[in-house]
């Protein structure tokens, strides 16, 4: 891992959704994740996950994307970029392990997930990610092969 961010046009990115019609939540994400010429070049299926933290709310929908934007970004842009489709999908604030309509999370940065960002307001990789088995799982349904 790299010690500073540095700009890349690949972020694997967790959605989630557990409020409402969830299958339907991700579909606005996804669309909201497309906007300003990203792509999403590979997927995951999506799968129905417990909550983690706070366990008492629904269950999750969950998928990971491999997203590939035209340009590199530095990790504080795709932050910002995955914040606002949040935000489009219909994501509210709620509290901290809440239940929500929209999440999505960077989980790694890179093709291979190299880049390491250790920022106020911004891990990656995602400091859940070691303990969430499913999310793994998911990035490598979506062609995830580190290095």
């Amino acid at each position: 891992m790299t010690a500073d961010p540095v700009s890349t046009d690949t972020a694997w990115v967790g959605l989630g959704s557990n409020i409402g019609h969830r299958g339907q939540n991700l579909d606005r994400l996804r669309g909201a994740l497309t906007a300003s010429n990203v792509q999403i070049v590979a997927a995951s299926p999506e799968i129905l996950t417990r909550p983690v933290g706070v366990t008492r709310q629904g269950d999750f929908h969950n998928q990971v994307v491999r997203l590939r934007s035209p340009a590199p970004w530095e990790p504080r842009s795709w932050l910002a970029h995955c914040k606002t489709a949040e935000i489009a999908a219909g994501r509210r604030t709620t509290y901290r392990w809440g239940p929500r309509i929209a999440d999505a999370d960077i989980l790694l940065l890179g093709e291979h997930g190299e880049i390491g960002v250790q920022e106020p307001g911004l891990t990656v990789p995602h400091p859940e990610l070691r303990n969430r088995p499913f999310e793994r799982q998911l990035l490598g349904a979506a062609g995830f092969m580190p290095e």
